[in-house]
């Protein structure tokens, strides 16, 4: 069989085309699944409507302005209830921006406030398993799978923890 030049070449650029498209349907794969890999922050609902424009924001992806809310809020005269939301919400926020010292600074006020907040201990987790305290990271979702087990957050980040 005679195979011409261009037919070679042809055959030659396809599969190239293909190689490349399958390395690059793997990077996009890897990087899914760093991605994938990476914990959970939780943020929390409340009844007053100052806290939850913090909660709105970072459900809308918009972590500073959740966090500028949160810290708002603080300055509210809110009860206990509700301050222990606001850190948490402010934890999950600068978490969730990649400044962990500060994140975990808040969940450790949520969690003097309220000890059996599980997603301040979820969060705090989060924070420092991405911060490189993968012990602390482990003992912290720990407690917060003991408070609750069952919650789908925590069940996540245990499993991105091993």
């Amino acid at each position: 069989m005679n195979i011409s030049p261009l037919s070679t070449l042809t055959k030659t650029m396809i599969a190239t085309a293909f190689t490349l498209g399958v390395a690059s349907t793997a990077t996009m794969a890897m990087a899914s699944e760093d991605a994938a890999a990476a914990p959970q922050f939780t943020a929390q609902q409340s009844t007053k409507r100052v806290v939850n424009k913090g909660f709105s924001a970072y459900t809308k992806g918009d972590f500073s302005k959740s966090a500028a809310y949160s810290r708002y809020a603080l300055q509210q005269g809110l009860k206990k209830s509700h301050k222990t939301i606001v850190y948490n919400n402010l934890c999950a926020a600068l978490g969730t921006q990649g400044r962990y010292e500060e994140a975990i600074e808040a969940c450790n006020t949520a969690l003097e406030l309220a000890p059996s907040n599980w997603q301040a201990y979820s969060n705090r987790a989060a924070a420092n398993w991405l911060a490189g305290d993968k012990l602390q990271a482990r003992q912290d979702i720990k407690s917060a799978k003991a408070i609750d087990g069952q919650a789908p957050e925590i069940t996540y980040n245990v499993n991105v923890f091993g």
